[in-house]
């Protein structure tokens, strides 16, 4: 039940925010939000050049589309944590959104996902903007949110998925 309040939330945060740019325009707004459905891929255990670990894969949609990535350093900044009904396991990363073959921003993020004992967690991060394509080039230095429930699914984490919010202000 606070997995459907949560996204519910979330996806009424995207129908309110204004659509301010798309990939195909030829201008940049000063922010830029979409609606991100993502799943667990660490399983694959895919590394890229600097050892972090390819975690989430997403396609993203609303004034941006694309397909996006999550590479996950590797210990994380913080050991997971338990606490009494729960654990929260946090995570520093190079996030990535791409158009086809084409890299249009990147950049780093950190946070955490928070799991109350036997149910769905809330992802939570932060971050910069720190590469971008010609088009988005103004976005460069620009903070990043991003959120939305971790589903758990019947065989976690390989199960692990869900929909959420990727912003940048």
């Amino acid at each position: 039940m606070k997995t459907k309040a949560a996204l519910s939330i979330i996806l009424l945060a995207v129908a309110i925010l204004p659509a301010v740019a798309s990939a195909d325009s030829t201008q940049t707004a000063a922010t830029l939000t979409g609606q991100i459905e993502y799943r667990f891929v660490g399983h694959e255990q895919q590394l890229d050049d600097d050892g972090r670990l390819l975690v989430w894969e997403a396609t993203i949609s609303g004034d941006i589309a694309g397909t996006m990535k999550w590479w996950f350093e590797q210990p994380p900044p913080v050991a997971e944590q338990s606490f009494d009904g729960g654990r929260v396991s946090f995570y520093a990363a190079r996030w990535e959104l791409w158009s086809g073959d084409t890299l249009v921003l990147a950049g780093s993020s950190a946070g955490k996902t928070v799991f109350a004992d036997g149910e769905d967690g809330i992802w939570d991060g932060h971050g910069v903007v720190t590469r971008a394509s010609d088009r988005f080039s103004a976005l460069v230095g620009h903070a990043i949110y991003e959120t939305g429930p971790v589903i758990v699914g019947t065989d976690p984490p390989v199960t692990f998925s869900g929909t959420g919010l990727f912003s940048i202000y």
